[in-house]
């Protein structure tokens, strides 16, 4: 009975041993990674020499980052919502479309999909989208939608009814922030009306009590007029003050107009304003290598520096078409953005890219 108890004992012994030394190499590694963050990943723009315009993008649980963008066509093939995925940022490849042209919701238009935002919530992924309305009714125009998946890359399953409807262009470019104090908001507009900012429910398919009008078109008289129309809402907070990145006038090139677009930035105190215009915008616009930046996602890598996903049209690769897209760093003076010294996109190989854990 005594040799029994005593080789028992050496077992527990054993097994606590085990455990204390996993708990330490757990620890060592978390240590390790708190003050080893990664190595910096070099980048030339464009970082996805393809058509990927109105880039939303987030951070996945599986350690990838997720970008979602506008429609485009894939090999032939015309894709609404495409979905690229990376590991650092700069290297992106094809992992499918939260649509298929053959399952758009039948609210829909199938070749009307623009300007996504991802992001998660409560252990659901959602991808909000604009579109135009399969109503039959001409006095109707664009609405925002909403798929929730498990995973980034799907299944979706749509809401089956627009979250907002409107009567024209204004109604579309969603982006949706999530407050520390646990209230949530939804950010859209376009077509000369304002960015307008409301509260979000909790389950993210639909919105509660009034909108504000957060940012005018013209409100300012930006430099060279690019705020005539202003989009493409992405809001973050940063100390004591919301900013909120939007771009203007015009996004593309078509239908015989010349795109005129660029990056702006306000802050405000609150998440739906009133917002302070940046009285040095543009922070983001041409030069004589792209043409047209805008309508941009803000991440941050794993040494936790603020990085600008945006697209452009390449004007120096004649082999890439459509807008491109980019990323550069977000640096901060003086409270504000800046991107590249305010000297537009960098074209130039960029040693000191994303920091991301190996």
């Amino acid at each position: 009975m005594g040799r029994v108890f005593k080789a028992s004992r050496r077992v527990w012994i054993g097994f606590l041993l085990i455990l204390c030394a996993a708990a330490v190499g757990a620890v060592l590694v978390w240590i390790q990674a708190r003050e080893d963050p990664g190595e910096p990943v070099p980048y030339t723009n464009p970082v996805y020499r393809s058509d990927a315009p109105d880039p939303t993008v987030l951070k996945a649980d599986d350690g990838y980052y997720y970008a979602v963008t506008t429609q485009t066509t894939r090999n032939g093939t015309f894709t609404p919502l495409p979905i690229l995925r990376s590991k650092d940022m700069v290297h992106w490849e094809e992992r499918g479309t939260v649509f298929k042209v053959e399952n758009v919701p039948d609210w829909t238009v199938y070749n009307y999909f623009w300007a996504p935002h991802i992001t998660y919530y409560d252990g659901k992924y959602y991808v909000y989208y604009s579109t135009m309305l399969n109503d039959d009714d001409e006095s109707t125009g664009m609405g925002i939608g909403v798929a929730v998946a498990d995973h980034p890359e799907g299944p979706y399953k749509d809401k089956g009814e627009p979250v907002l409807a409107g009567i024209s262009f204004d109604t579309i470019d969603p982006f949706v922030y999530d407050d520390e104090d646990g209230k949530r908001y939804m950010y859209w507009g376009s077509n000369g009306m304002p960015i307008y900012a409301q509260e979000l429910s909790a389950d993210g398919m639909s919105v509660v009590g009034e909108k504000t009008e957060a940012i005018w078109a013209g409100q300012f008289d930006v430099r060279d007029g690019y705020d005539k129309l202003v989009e493409a809402p992405w809001v973050i907070k940063r100390a004591n003050y919301y900013y909120m990145f939007y771009s203007g006038d015009y996004c593309c090139q078509d239908s015989g107009h010349n795109a005129h677009y660029a990056v702006m930035v306000a802050r405000s105190e609150s998440p739906v304003g009133p917002f302070e215009i940046y009285d040095g915008n543009p922070i983001l616009e041409m030069n004589n290598q792209f043409l047209a930046p805008g309508h941009n996602a803000v991440i941050q890598d794993d040494a936790g520096q603020d990085w600008m996903l945006y697209h452009a049209y390449d004007l120096i690769h004649p082999d890439v078409s459509g807008r491109a897209m980019m990323l550069d760093r977000i640096d901060w003076l003086n409270d504000w953005p800046v991107i590249n010294g305010g000297q537009g996109p960098t074209s130039e190989l960029q040693s000191e890219g994303p920091v991301i854990q190996r």
